[in-house]
């Protein structure tokens, strides 16, 4: 049973396509693929973090946390900043001395060699699916539930791993209306021997239900 709350982020686990790829791109003028961090940007930003790209104020393009939303709201509520994009899935960029590293999370205020491109990966396609923990009671009811992700900020992580400890958050579990949204939409649960549906700090499986890439709304059904 899920009796401890361990919580590791939004960790990539499925898509209908049966491989979860990382995405390719750009996050704004970077030749060599993969998306940009703004350099100096001063939250951690860990594995399996919910992130989204920056389209705040002038648009940087660059990746950025994903704060979480809280409680369901009607869809007239939301704003860019409520969408999640994906979850990060580490990043490599070059030091001040010059040396290149690889690392599973971007070290708050990290300013990179200039100059020198720094790369990072997500995950993008709306129909991945993601295993989370909840920091509380998922009942076998709660299928197609809404849910908002927990506290996603610089501290919400572990420095040492560099694994987020974002999970999904219970007390915004809600079977809503047409016209209520939240993040999260919880298709199933985790199918591990020590997990169950009910457990004090169940293991879930979700989809994002407000994706950067798509339009409102993201529906319970």
């Amino acid at each position: 049973m899920s009796l401890a709350y361990n919580p590791y982020g939004l960790a990539p686990v499925a898509h209908e396509s049966g491989v979860v790829r990382p995405a390719f791109g750009s996050g704004g003028g970077q030749p060599y693929g993969g998306y940009t961090i703004a350099s100096g940007y001063a939250n951690n930003i860990f594995l399996n973090s919910p992130i989204q790209i920056d389209t705040g104020g002038a648009g940087t393009s660059n990746l950025v946390q994903a704060a979480a939303l809280g409680a369901s709201v009607v869809a007239g509520s939301l704003v860019a900043a409520n969408k999640i994009l994906g979850s990060f899935q580490g990043v490599e960029f070059t030091l001040a001395t010059g040396r290149r590293t690889v690392s599973n999370f971007w070290p708050a205020a990290t300013v990179p060699f200039a100059g020198s491109p720094t790369v990072a990966w997500i995950t993008r396609d709306p129909r991945i699916r993601y295993e989370i923990q909840a920091n509380g009671v998922v009942p076998a009811t709660a299928m197609g539930n809404l849910a908002s992700i927990t506290a996603n900020g610089s501290a919400n992580g572990n420095a040492i791993t560099g694994f987020s400890t974002v999970g999904l958050d219970v007390a915004t579990l809600t079977t809503a209306a047409a016209t209520t949204l939240n993040q999260l939409r919880i298709v199933g649960f985790a199918q591990q021997i020590d997990n169950n549906p009910g457990d004090a700090f169940t293991q879930v499986i979700v989809e994002i239900a407000l994706h950067q890439d798509l339009p409102i709304p993201g529906t319970a059904y």
